[in-house]
């Protein structure tokens, strides 16, 4: 009798032990179970603010991250992995991806201590793609993939058939539909335009009293800087430069390119010749490349950048030998949907 009893008693502790034993693990695994679903929600945050940041913003990995890097100090599980959580972005498959990984974080539960048990290991990874997706409509605020040249605004329809012929700025007309001007981007300038001290912009009607000629990249000498401007065409369109339109208007400076040589026929060879060179480095030797889309600059009646058009590069006509007068540029195109980014958490 005096056994049984004892062996009820050993059996009762056996099961209290086991019962706290169980729920030292349920609570532990609760624990962790909760902070992988609090690192989860640091790590989706992340890769959706860097997305965001690098497609509506700038496109600036550096400047994404350390936006994010400011935000995790807000919190205190945030500014404890600070130093921990890895970036990374792909640019290179498709679609685009940005990942946040947190790996090897330890957890240091109560029961796991009290025991003298190693620290519970979690590794939590989210990841966010970057597509573009059609819009209904030609025409957009937002471009992530940006050709330097300008069109005059009008109404553009998807479909449409529009044959572009290069013109000088100087020859600027709003009543020319059809025409596309070289434009800078990241200009360093007050302007809408690129000053030039052969030509007087003003003779156009460009407000050239508010601008500052003394900032750097305001003022232009010529062949120079049209020469560089070609050269750069296919650097800029294959960057996938970003810009964003506001109410009609964006921060980044487009200026429309002032070289002007002079009235007469040499500043045409020139810059045919010059030009001719850079389209060919976008559309491929003999057209190799096309079809291709581009988004190119709209202007108003003012001459001032105030959103943007898709179109669809299908064939072209380039003439830069022969005589002056014979030799042009003309990019055969279609108006196509525009494009905008589109961001989705895939886990």
């Amino acid at each position: 009798m005096k056994k049984a009893f004892i062996d009820q008693i050993l059996l009762g502790l056996f099961l209290f032990v086991a019962l706290i034993g169980l729920g030292a693990t349920i609570s532990d695994n609760m624990q962790a179970r909760d902070k992988y679903y609090n690192l989860k929600k640091v790590t989706d945050n992340a890769v959706l603010t860097l997305a965001k940041y690098y497609v509506k913003i700038e496109e600036s990995t550096f400047n994404a991250e350390a936006v994010h890097q400011d935000m995790l100090l807000e919190t205190k599980l945030g500014q404890e992995i600070k130093d921990t959580i890895v970036y990374s972005w792909d640019f290179v498959s498709e679609p685009n991806t940005v990942t946040a990984t947190i790996s090897n974080y330890q957890e240091d539960t109560f029961w796991l201590k009290f025991l003298d048990l190693d620290f519970l290991t979690l590794n939590v990874e989210s990841r966010a793609t970057i597509t573009s997706v059609d819009l209904p409509t030609p025409t957009s605020d937002y471009s992530a993939g940006l050709a330097p040249f300008a069109i005059n605004d009008r109404t553009f329809n998807i479909g449409d058939a529009i044959e572009m012929n290069y013109s000088l700025t100087a020859d600027w007309e709003y009543s020319d539909k059809d025409t596309f001007y070289p434009v800078i981007t990241d200009c360093d300038c007050d302007c809408s335009f690129a000053l030039s001290n052969k030509f007087d912009f003003s003779d156009l009607g460009f407000d050239v009293d508010s601008c500052d000629a003394s900032l750097p990249g305001c003022s232009t000498s010529g062949q120079s800087e049209f020469s560089h401007y070609s050269n750069m065409l296919s650097d800029i369109y294959d960057s996938s430069q970003s810009i964003n339109f506001e109410n009609g208007k964006t921060e980044t400076p487009i200026c429309l390119l002032g070289t002007y040589l002079g009235n007469d026929y040499s500043t045409w060879t020139t810059q045919i010749n010059h030009l001719s060179d850079g389209i060919f480095d976008i559309i491929g030797p003999s057209g190799a490349n096309l079809p291709i889309e581009m988004d190119i600059i709209t202007l108003n009646s003012g001459a001032i950048a105030n959103g943007i058009v898709r179109v669809r590069v299908t064939d072209y006509e380039i003439v830069d030998n022969g005589t002056p007068s014979n030799r042009s540029i003309k990019l055969i195109t279609e108006v196509v949907p525009a494009k905008t980014p589109e961001i989705e958490l895939v886990y």
